[in-house]
């Protein structure tokens, strides 16, 4: 296929999703695969090298690879330094240069959350909004702060990870462990007998009036809430958006999370809105190849 083309790549703790950009800065190509079990700085990087390879058979050499993944990114090097349980051994796994050594493909590597919230910045919900909270529901739970405009990355590139905190001595679990969506159908399987495992049917019974799965739902949502209202008291974020594949549940989603919010703060603290990212799952994937599409419109 004629004209330019870049490769974004969103390595995830269950999947790895990929798409191909054409020169306006829309998806022409869209895929995904299961991230591969065990050890994630071997798997990982072979994985991406197949989906950079397959991409470049269909449209011809890239221009550029734009990453994001799990975990805090050294976005200068392109190193993990840290990641959670769920990629083991990740940590000092440099797809950056794996692309870059194997391709002759300029890369560049950021942390999946700040990639969906500069991609929410580009074409998505927080468009034109300088202060926004970008909270990701996923395996785990990711977070990216924009203050003034700028996404905000920390002294030590790890502003922002809101999935460890809020750990409770009692349970020995993190925010991510009691309000990601792997903690959700985990929740789910202890509570519901025959539950099929699927958060599709877990939503769509609770819409429909299945009141032991919507009290599920209500306990996840219970602690969203607690994290979120953190959020609202440290950063007052006008606006914070949640992404990740739940947000495709809209405004049942959210209203759920707004009755639990106001608990959690003083009556009439909060003026920080709620809403779900207008790009669902592929917020990250534009944000990996914003930083070329930012060269093209600045020349």
């Amino acid at each position: 296929m004629s004209g330019k083309h870049w490769v974004g790549v969103d390595v995830g703790g269950t999947e790895i999703k990929f798409a191909v950009f054409a020169e306006d800065g829309n998806i022409v190509f869209h895929g995904k695969r299961k991230t591969p079990a065990g050890s994630a700085d071997v798997g990982i990087p072979e994985a991406v090298i197949a989906i950079v390879q397959e991409t470049t058979d269909r449209y011809g050499p890239m221009q550029g690879a734009g990453i994001s993944t799990a975990g805090v990114v050294d976005a200068e090097s392109g190193e993990i330094l840290f990641a959670g349980g769920t990629l083991p051994e990740y940590k000092g796994t440099n797809l950056k240069r794996t692309v870059e050594e194997r391709f002759g493909l300029g890369t560049t590597v950021a942390n999946d959350v700040n990639a969906a919230a500069v991609g929410e910045r580009w074409r998505g919900a927080t468009a034109g909004v300088d202060d926004f909270f970008c909270l990701t529901l996923g395996t785990g739970i990711g977070g990216a702060l924009f203050c003034g405009g700028r996404l905000v990355t920390g002294a030590h590139s790890r502003a922002g990870e809101i999935g460890h905190s809020l750990y409770d001595k009692d349970s020995g679990t993190t925010y991510e462990q009691r309000a990601s969506m792997s903690a959700l159908l985990k929740r789910a399987a202890r509570e519901l007998p025959g539950f099929d495992g699927s958060g599709f049917t877990l939503f769509e019974e609770a819409k429909a009036g299945n009141a032991p799965y919507a009290a599920v739902i209500d306990g996840w949502t219970e602690e969203i809430a607690r994290g979120i209202a953190g959020i609202i008291v440290l950063a007052d974020p006008a606006l914070i958006v949640i992404g990740g594949g739940v947000s495709e549940q809209g405004e049942y989603l959210l209203d759920n999370i707004k009755l639990r919010v106001s608990d959690y703060v003083p009556p009439g603290f909060s003026r920080s809105e709620l809403t779900v990212a207008k790009l669902g799952n592929k917020a990250a994937l534009y944000g990996a190849v914003y930083p070329y599409f930012k060269e093209e419109m600045e020349r």
